[in-house]
């Protein structure tokens, strides 16, 4: 009985492994930008496992990009807001348990803006 329960589990183990691999990589990216004529920006970003980049550029505003790498799952638009001097920035990933994503983010701010990611303050390239 136990090598028949074993079999199964490796059976299983086996057909989702090769569902995922019959799956390619889905790289994408969305983006939206927000106006902004503060001089500290604090940015919220709930995973950890999600990369914020800030670069400067010479527009009076806030542009943010999430650029997901996805393999059997579709990313998601997130729900990121600006608001007063707080931009929150969402998951593209969701909650699903199949699958695979993996997400970064790109904000650009105004020249001479402070930036705090969580907290933390960053460099702005």
């Amino acid at each position: 009985m136990n090598t028949l329960l074993r079999a199964c589990a490796v059976g299983t183990v086996l057909a989702a492994g090769l569902s995922l691999t019959a799956c390619s990589s889905s790289p994408s990216s969305a983006q939206q930008s927000f106006p902004y004529a503060g001089s500290a920006l604090d940015v919220i970003n709930d995973n950890a496992n999600m990369p914020v980049t800030v670069t400067a550029g010479a527009a009076r505003e806030v542009a943010v990009e999430v650029r997901t790498q996805t393999v059997g799952r579709s990313p998601q638009t997130p729900a990121w807001s600006l608001n007063g001097d707080t931009l929150i920035l969402g998951t593209p990933c969701g909650a699903s348990w199949v699958g695979y994503c993996e997400a970064s983010f790109a904000v650009r701010v105004p020249d001479g803006t402070t930036v705090r990611v969580n907290g933390q303050e960053a460099v702005v390239g």
